[in-house]
């Protein structure tokens, strides 16, 4: 009997720390894979929305940030803050800027623009990455054809 008991406690024991252990994992990996980023890059705080299509956020050393994404692309630099091409206000240290999931950009709390800034350059540039892509896709197909 008292080695039933033994046996059960040390299983009991066991399970606890499969439990936490996956508790924790999952913890960490919700954290790794959340949808907004954080971060500080040269005094400049941000919080950053991502784009689950497409995206990407480029520190520079010079203590530039550039978010890009389909629709949005906001560009800190020298003190100046660009949303899809427009001068869209200043930035300095200890500012918070703010990219929603709605694709607002936000400065401590007061917008600045979103993914209509610019709409004429973005409706520009979304043409030529289509034309871009179009001509790859052409091009294969017409390897394809060529070499059966």
């Amino acid at each position: 009997m008292k080695r039933l008991i033994q046996y059960f406690n040390f299983s009991t024991l066991a399970l606890v720390c499969v439990l936490v252990t996956g508790s924790t994992l999952a913890v960490t990996l919700v954290g790794c894979n959340a949808l907004t980023w954080n971060g500080t890059h040269h005094g400049i705080r941000y919080s950053i929305h991502r784009d689950l299509r497409n995206h990407s956020i480029v520190k520079g050393k010079d203590g530039s940030l550039m978010y890009d994404s389909p629709e949005l692309v906001v560009l800190s630099e020298n003190g100046k803050l660009m949303i899809n091409g427009v001068e869209s206000g200043e930035v300095s240290e200890g500012d918070l800027v703010k990219i929603t999931d709605l694709g607002t950009v936000l400065v401590n709390g007061q917008r600045r623009g979103d993914k209509l800034t610019g709409h004429a350059e973005l409706q520009k540039r979304l043409k030529q990455g289509q034309a871009v892509i179009e001509t790859h896709t052409q091009a294969e197909l017409d390897y394809m054809s060529d070499h059966g």
